[in-house]
């Protein structure tokens, strides 16, 4: 017995919900078969969290069927917003303090991890 696979391809990869919540709402209010997902930068892929949290190089990205594509890019481009499937990392749109601190707290974090490494690489040893 064979089983037809679907095709879901993305039609919007966004790292603000509220355009996230609204090209669902009017692709279902189109009748249009979606998928929702959430992936990072780092190539994870997970189906919708419970309370999704925004943060560098985490999106939200609406699939619809292969066969509904065309009419589904219709809806999502009549939005208000840039309608892409290629977000760069700050695409959550921070404050730009806020976008400092993220950078400041990476920076601090791989500043411990390479601390980390050299008291265990060239420490001192008993």
């Amino acid at each position: 017995m064979a089983t037809d696979r679907t095709l879901f391809v993305p039609v919007l990869r966004t790292g603000q919900l509220v355009h996230f919540d609204w090209a669902c709402a009017a692709l279902d209010t189109a009748g249009i078969p979606f998928q929702q997902r959430e992936e990072t930068s780092g190539g994870l892929r997970v189906a919708m969290p419970a309370a999704p949290t925004p943060g560098p190089g985490v999106w939200w990205t609406v699939l619809v069927p292969e066969s509904w594509v065309a009419q589904a890019r219709d809806v999502v481009l009549e939005l208000p917003f840039d309608a892409t499937t290629t977000p760069d990392v700050w695409s959550f749109q921070p404050k730009p303090v806020g976008r400092l601190l993220w950078q400041g707290a990476i920076w601090i974090a791989l500043a411990l991890v390479a601390a980390s490494y050299a008291t265990f690489f060239f420490g001192a040893r008993h």
